[in-house]
């Protein structure tokens, strides 16, 4: 008598194999899509909205190849940051060009909140721009968009283990929030000396 079923061992080998391959393909698309958001980002603040698309585009095509792999236990911990930054490309992107970010259906609900959360901190740098440039209104507009993601967020206080990160990346919009609105007292005060 054999204490293990080889058969049953031999099967389950093969699916593991199987499943490590998949994770190997899951990491590199999944790197190509944070790369590709995160370009989109660099080219929408240097004012390149068209080559800020593209990259979004080459972004969406990788997503929908990585939803394949829902199925697979490793997943959500492999794909999660990835789809986060994705989120963040596209809602910066909106937010530039004065349009409704679109839904998120397919992405995990984590992902989606805390690629919002990300953007306060893109609309920052974009606050900051404007500002040096002496665009104060705008800047201001920048910051109304900050304090709308953030009153939006913060509605979200579930546990940990259902929104990872949310509660620190919240704290962290906040605390931009503050920010901006302090470098935007003193650029107005910097304006009216100049006058």
């Amino acid at each position: 008598m054999q204490t293990i079923n080889k058969r049953d061992f031999e099967r389950i080998y093969r699916e593991l194999e199987k499943q490590e391959r998949k994770r190997e393909e899951l990491i590199k698309l999944c790197r190509e899509l944070r790369i590709n958001s995160t370009k989109a980002v660099a080219k929408a603040h240097a004012e390149n909205i068209e080559e800020a698309e593209k990259h979004l585009e080459v972004a969406e095509n990788l997503l929908k190849k990585i939803l394949k792999y829902r199925k697979y236990p490793f997943y959500r911990s492999i794909s999660g940051d990835a789809m986060q930054e994705y989120v963040e490309g596209v809602v910066f992107l909106s937010y530039l060009k004065g349009s409704t970010p679109p839904e998120f259906l397919e992405i995990d609900v984590p992902s989606i909140l805390t690629g919002y959360a990300d953007t306060v901190g893109e609309i920052r740098r974009l606050a900051l721009d404007l500002m040096r440039k002496g665009k104060v209104d705008e800047a201001e507009n920048c910051l109304s968009a900050m304090e709308e993601i953030y009153s939006n967020l913060i509605q979200f206080s579930f546990p940990e283990k259902l929104v990872p990160n949310l509660r620190h990346k919240v704290d962290l919009a906040r605390n931009l929030i503050e920010r901006v609105k302090s470098e935007l007292l003193t650029a107005k005060l910097i304006n009216l000396l100049k006058k």
